[in-house]
């Protein structure tokens, strides 16, 4: 058991905080040591290795994947940052639609998947637009985390919590997305209350932007994803798994869309899916070490009660910043499961563990990455200039969760 314990521990100080002193591995290098430990330590057989991986979460996320490879492939993106240029008729208005579409975007398409997208398409607008950068870029990483919380295909977590808890899409759907919607709401408000003094300024108009370059849209390859994306809604709103669906309909893309196969393959996230393989591998290692029954009678029957909401969001909300949302949903859901939580406690999961992402800069992936894309063009954000909307936000957003889960019966 302390074995199990020990290589837990390390394996998610390096996959959540990364950044250790003299430590220079990857997230997915981290995990996928973690779970070699747990079999050289003896705490699983290599045959306990590979049934611990949960190929229903990894074939869902391959197959939204390629769909979303394909929309890049097609000039999606552009199309959506030349639209946003042009409706823009103010800084609040700019901010408004950033905070709008990557929200909505974000619940279809996995919000590491927009700021991906978005980012190097906002510095180009902020640049063009003479614009400060702060109010647009923590818009695009809050409103993409609160807007992913809707669906179990906004986010990984929601994904492995889909899959494991058996709730019907549309069932989740439901549940959330009065969360998800007026979350957007006040994200757009805070920022602007926040920013008013910056926002109040005039917008430099479309006119007087010089070298704007020529859409290069893919017509035919662009409607035949959105027609795919319209296919895979359908299905899931029909009930079918949705592992099956987003292969199924990933498969038909390349089927259809064959001149792209290779670039579209190149653009999955493939060391997200070593990350989740390696996690699986641990947490089966923790569990048959007998750590999660300890927990479970440690905690009593309290994850299962709907008394117990407020303590699985602020427990969830506490682990999410420790080791990231993602650890944390793999972490505390065996947990869940084994005390008999229902389908109320895997909604405060889900959306304490997503909504806890917006605390810090480095709350979730999708923050990381618009931090990461930034200033890779070379503009920075400052872990306070995030905060002071990052903070207020997440404990409003986790409270409105809470009641609307409370009043849901």
């Amino acid at each position: 058991m302390w074995t199990a314990l020990f290589i837990l521990i390390l394996t998610y100080l390096v996959v959540g905080v990364q950044k250790l002193p003299f430590v220079h591995i990857s997230r997915a290098a981290g995990a996928l040591l973690g779970a070699v430990a747990m079999v050289l330590s003896g705490v699983l057989s290599v045959q306990e290795a590979y049934a611990a991986i949960d190929l229903d979460t990894l074939v869902f996320l391959l197959g939204m994947m390629v769909i979303v490879a394909y929309l890049e492939i097609s000039g999606f993106f552009e199309v959506l940052e030349l639209f946003i240029l042009k409706w823009a008729r103010s800084r609040s208005g700019l901010l408004l639609l950033v905070v709008v579409s990557s929200g909505l975007l974000s619940a279809l398409f996995m919000n590491d998947t927009i700021c991906l997208m978005f980012t190097p398409v906002l510095v180009r607008l902020i640049r063009r637009l003479e614009l400060p950068p702060a109010p647009y870029l923590i818009g695009l990483a809050t409103a993409a985390n609160i807007g992913s919380t809707m669906t179990i295909i906004g986010n990984p977590q929601n994904m492995l919590i889909g899959i494991r808890s058996g709730i019907h899409f549309l069932a989740f759907w439901a549940a959330l997305s009065p969360v998800s919607l007026a979350g957007l709401a006040l994200d757009f408000g805070l920022i602007r209350l926040i920013y008013r003094s910056q926002l109040r300024l005039p917008l430099k108009p479309l006119s007087d932007l010089q070298g704007y370059a020529e859409l290069r849209v893919q017509r035919g390859l662009l409607g035949l994803s959105l027609l795919v994306v319209l296919l895979a809604l359908v299905l899931l709103a029909m009930g079918y798994a949705p592992q099956g669906v987003a292969i199924s309909c990933a498969a038909l893309l390349i089927l259809l869309g064959s001149n792209r196969p290779r670039r579209a393959l190149q653009h999955v996230d493939w060391p997200l899916l070593l990350i989740f393989s390696g996690l699986f591998i641990v947490m089966r290692g923790v569990e048959k070490a007998g750590l999660v029954e300890q927990l479970i009678s440690q905690a009593g029957g309290w994850f299962a009660a709907r008394s117990a909401l407020i303590s699985i969001s602020w427990v969830t909300l506490i682990v999410s910043n420790l080791i990231s949302n993602v650890p944390a949903v793999l972490l505390l859901s065996p947990l869940i499961a084994a005390a008999g939580g229902g389908a109320t406690a895997w909604l405060a999961l889900a959306m304490a563990s997503t909504l806890a992402g917006n605390l810090t800069l480095i709350g979730s992936a999708a923050n990381l990455i618009v931090l990461e894309g930034a200033e890779r063009e070379g503009v920075h954000l400052g872990f306070f200039e995030y905060l002071k909307v990052g903070l207020p936000l997440t404990l409003l957003t986790i409270g409105l969760g809470l009641v609307a889960l409370i009043f849901r019966g």
